[in-house]
């Protein structure tokens, strides 16, 4: 009786099988890769997102409720060759508070913070009324005191509408005319176009009269 032999594999067979395999892996590998990666970036992108819609609404919400005695002061500050703008806040200890106001003499600053890269974030600094009125409240701060906002600006600008004269003004003197509206133009890493927004202020009771001549001009009012 004849035994039957079974045909085995040749090398040329296994070498081309495992070429069909590491193919096929590679492929899959590839696949699996570019579906992580968008997965991810579809994931940065919505915090980005709510990231950005959290820092307008904190602005909406706190230019709208500002206390009649709060005094606004909009400046640029120039800071080893970087111009910084900055909206301080005082006479309103609890705005943009994330914590009960221990401190009724407060400051609040909202400015711009240069950042790794050239980049810069914007910044929240909450720091005690110094004695002298005309002393820089950001006099003696450091860097770790600022709480980051929004991190990776390009460019980031103020401006604030004088009701008296119905112009936008760049800079806003420490007593100067409570600004019906304030721009803020922003732009950030991966944007083309900067977002142009524009906050309304809550008028104090001598402004009412003049908070009724008109719209503010611009587009993207809040």
């Amino acid at each position: 009786m004849k035994r039957k032999h079974r045909r085995a594999f040749t090398l040329v067979e296994v070498t081309i099988a495992l070429a069909i395999l590491a193919m096929v892996t590679g492929s899959i590998y590839a696949v699996l890769r570019g579906t992580i990666a968008e997965a991810a970036e579809l994931q940065d992108s919505q915090a980005r997102q709510q990231q950005i819609d959290g820092l307008i609404e904190l602005c909406r919400r706190s230019f709208r409720m500002l206390p009649a005695q709060t005094v606004l002061e909009g400046r640029v500050r120039q800071d080893q060759g970087k111009y910084l703008p900055e909206i301080i806040f005082r006479n309103a200890p609890e705005i943009m508070s994330w914590d009960q106001a221990e401190d009724l003499n407060a400051i609040t600053v909202l400015g711009l913070r240069p950042q790794l890269g050239g980049l810069f974030s914007l910044g929240l600094l909450r720091v005690s009324q110094p004695q002298d009125v005309s002393q820089d409240p950001l006099e003696g701060t450091q860097d770790s005191d600022w709480v980051i906002l929004m991190p990776d600006i390009v460019q980031l600008s103020w401006r604030y509408y004088d009701p008296g004269s119905n112009s936008w003004m760049d800079a806003l003197p420490q007593g100067s005319q409570r600004p019906l509206a304030v721009e803020m133009t922003l732009k950030l890493t991966g944007e083309r176009d900067p977002r142009v927004l524009v906050f309304w202020v809550v008028p104090v009771v001598k402004q009412a009269a003049g908070a009724q001549q008109g719209a503010v001009p611009g587009e993207g009012n809040l």
